[in-house]
């Protein structure tokens, strides 16, 4: 009788909804029970708001917050322009239109040549032993303005106690000295090379001439081996004879260095005509930078 009850209390409560129906096992399957005490469920999972997450309440402290900074208003902005600060550098150079020109090196001073006087006179000369000999050479000058002729050069030689030892003189290559056209000479003294130490120079001329004498042009001139040679044409109206050429050496300073000529005495030159030269070379210690050559000869009257 109470098995009857209680399984219509249990159809009762099943059909209410109250208790499950039980799990009928499928073929095959084993199903497995606990006799575990049932737990607590879960707890459900904190819902995540997505958004700007609020800042928490601050609680205000007992410690009192250092006061806030006092603003100060800024002076009122005004149009007066801003001069800039000097350099600390240097001073302030002003600039100017005026170029200012790079340094130079100054020029050398030219050397003054030293006017030569008005008259006749030994421009330039050297002095030199040759073997035993010794030699004077050098060229005299007419700045007297007009034409002097048969020019000699006298020379006195001195010893080193200043003695006279010997004295010598020597024409002039040509026979006539033109106005400001130099004039070689050379003379020597024989056997007198060792005890010469100083000689002196002095010059005689004639300001006449029964002779009249006509300069020829020289067309050209050269050095070759031993001789200096060249072309000279008579430019006259008249044929010339009694010719001479003479040469002169100069360092590069413009110093007679020697002189060297030669005598054509029985040449005939017709006017218009040229004829050739070759002047031998003196041996010397010289050294020459340039030379000048000058031929002259005689009207030829007969």
């Amino acid at each position: 009788m109470k098995r009857h009850l209680w399984l219509l209390l249990l159809v009762s409560l099943w059909a209410t909804g109250c208790v499950a129906p039980p799990i009928q096992p499928q073929n095959g399957a084993v199903v497995q029970g606990s006799t575990a005490a049932p737990t607590e469920p879960p707890p459900a999972a904190t819902p995540v708001t997505v958004g700007i997450a609020e800042m928490p309440t601050v609680t205000p402290s007992d410690t009192p917050l250092p006061p806030a900074a006092t603003a100060t208003s800024a002076p009122p902005v005004t149009d007066t322009p801003m001069v800039p600060a000097s350099p600390t550098t240097g001073p302030t150079v002003t600039p100017t239109n005026t170029p200012i020109p790079a340094p130079t090196t100054p020029p050398a001073p030219t050397p003054t040549k030293t006017p030569y006087p008005t008259g006749i006179f030994v421009a330039s000369h050297r002095g030199f032993s040759d073997g035993s000999n010794y030699v004077v050479v050098g060229e005299m000058l007419n700045t007297a303005g007009v034409p002097v002729f048969g020019a000699k050069v006298i020379a006195n030689f001195y010893d080193g106690g200043d003695k006279l030892i010997a004295a010598g003189q020597a024409l002039t290559s040509l026979a006539m000295t033109e106005p400001e056209v130099g004039n070689p000479f050379k003379l020597k003294v024989e056997n007198l090379a060792s005890a010469v130490s100083r000689y002196e120079l002095t010059v005689t001329w004639e300001d006449v001439s029964l002779i009249e004498f006509r300069p020829l042009t020289v067309l050209e001139g050269e050095v070759r081996q031993r001789e200096v040679v060249g072309q000279m044409r008579n430019d006259q109206e008249s044929a010339l004879t009694s010719i001479v050429v003479a040469v002169t050496f100069y360092d590069a300073g413009g110093a007679v260095v020697d002189t060297a000529d030669i005598f054509l005495g029985g040449q005939i030159l017709a006017p218009g005509a040229s004829i050739p030269f070759a002047i031998p070379i003196p041996a010397s210690d010289g050294v020459y930078d340039h030379f000048w050559i000058e031929a002259q000869g005689n009207l030829n009257l007969f």
